[in-house]
Formats: C-alpha cells, structure tokens, sequence
C-alpha cells in the first residue's frame, strides 16, 4: 500500500526540498507540491478569454519540477516515488471558476478548488474538470452542502482535509475537528482524503499519524488509512481521466465508436457547466 501527501505548499527551494526529503523519509511515496492561487474576481466579457488564455497569472507547473540533481540529492528513487504538481484554486466568486478551464490550470497533475462559501462549494461540485475541493475547515463558517457533496461523490471528486493549519495555529483544533466530522456524516465518510498542506517540515507527519488523525475526524479505522492511500489513488486515476477527457474534446463526435458513448456523456456534462453566453457552437452541449 502506496501512501501519499496530495498537498505540499510551494515555498522556498531549500524548504521545499527539505519538506520533501522529509516525506520521503516518513514513508510518502506520492507527494504534490500544491501552488495556491488566488484568481482576478468580477472577469468582464470582453476581457474573459484573454484571461482565460493567461491562466490569470497562475504559475506554470512545469516550474514545480525538481531537476535531476535536486532529485539525487534527496536520494529519490523515481521508479518508486512520484513528485506531483499541484494548484489549488482560493474561490469566493463564482466568475473565478471560469478559470478551470484555462490551459495553464488543467496542464497540473492535479486541480483543486477552495470555495469560501456554501454556494460557491456546490457550484464547484458540478465541474468535471477538477479532482479536489479543499475544505475551509478552520473557521466556523460552514460551506459544505448535502446536495453538493453528492454531486461531487458522482463526479469522482474528492473532498480534503489539511491538518497543517491546525498544527500553526493550535486554536483552530477544534474547528478541524468539528467540521471534519461535518463532513464525515454528511458524505459517509466517502471521497475523503487527508493531506498536511505544510509549509514548512516540522507540520508533516506520517501516514500512520495521519491515519489516527483520521479517527478524530469521524472515520473508521479502514476509512482513515484509505485517506492517505486508496483514496489519494482515486484523485490521480480521477485526474488521468480529466486529461484523456480533455484531449477528447478535439475529436469530433463522428469519430466516436458505439463503445465510446461515455465519451459523450463526459462532454455533455463538462459543456453542461463550461457553456457561457459568450461560448462558441463548438462548445455548446453536443446533441
């Protein structure tokens, strides 16, 4: 069994690698370093696919790669460890989902949303192209809806919770915990996952801690273990999907076989939410 970290934040280089050095040593086999990005709010018309185009500034994840000689000098075997790319979205209107669909945003191994609101998590759930929702679990504000996180379960999306917050700041211990176990009854303690969100090493712990942090947080025994494993697994075959999905997008609905109708019915469901006023035919539900 495979564990992973699914958010490392982005930092300093030497930080960076002494936090990844440490995972490894922990016993991480998965690790994604996670960029967080805040997009422009209130995108006019006009101005939208320019932005959209730009990715509105968000850094370009092949700059998150570790080089040969970073990767030696943690004694990486690469055949068995496998370091990720990461953004993560901070989301608290509506106009900023549109950048979801921007190329410099899908081109990351793994996209992830952090809505600041209710109404904004439930509109997140109905992408297709994103594999996380991060939680605001350090604040009594509740943002998780039933109806949302239903949608997002049939989605294949995972819902995250970072413990690293509570480790800075130890007040917020309760709010983690709380809401954490919000989530748990709400969703029946499916599609959850546990990652650190650390910014610097002394947050991260390993994957059997995590798991025991896991049972505070309103699952079993075999769900907290799943959190740092099986599940965080789902998110990356998630992930390849979204990307076979958006290479599909080019191919013309003529060209599909009778076998690949699932097909259709993931593009109808992207266009179903990606569709806006301004939006060409071609990306227009597909009859």
């Amino acid at each position: 069994m495979s564990y992973a970290d699914l958010s490392v934040q982005i930092c300093d280089r030497r930080v960076l690698l002494e936090k990844v050095g440490l995972a490894i040593k922990l016993g991480y086999e998965v690790i994604a370093i996670d960029v967080v990005h805040t997009p422009s709010k209130n995108v006019t018309k006009k101005k939208k696919k320019q932005k959209d185009q730009a990715g509105d500034g968000v850094m370009k994840a092949c700059t998150l790669k570790l080089t040969d000689e970073e990767l030696k000098s943690l004694q990486v075997d690469t055949k068995r460890v496998k370091i990720l790319s990461r953004v993560t979205l901070n989301v608290s209107d509506s106009d900023q989902l549109q950048y979801l669909m921007s190329p410099e945003v899908q081109e990351y191994d793994i996209v992830a949303v952090r809505p600041t609101s209710a109404e904004i998590f439930a509109k997140a759930a109905k992408y297709v192209n994103l594999d996380i929702i991060q939680l605001e679990m350090e604040k009594s504000t509740k943002v998780i809806t039933p109806g949302g996180l239903s949608e997002g379960i049939q989605k294949g999306i995972h819902f995250e919770i970072q413990y690293g917050p509570a480790i800075r700041d130890s007040s917020i211990k309760r709010y983690l915990i709380s809401n954490s176990q919000l989530l748990a009854g709400f969703s029946k303690s499916r599609n959850i996952i546990i990652s650190s969100g650390a910014e610097r090493a002394i947050e991260l712990r390993g994957p059997h801690d995590v798991a025991n942090l896991g049972l505070l947080f309103g699952l079993n025994e075999a769900q907290a273990k799943n959190s740092v494993s099986r599940s965080c697994r789902s998110v990356l075959l998630h992930a390849e999907e979204r990307r076979a999905l958006k290479a599909a997008v080019a191919l013309s609905i003529g060209d599909l076989q009778d076998d690949q109708k699932w097909v259709k019915n993931k593009l109808n469901e992207i266009n179903s939410v990606e569709t806006t006023e301004e939006s060409s035919p071609k990306k227009r539900k597909l009859e």
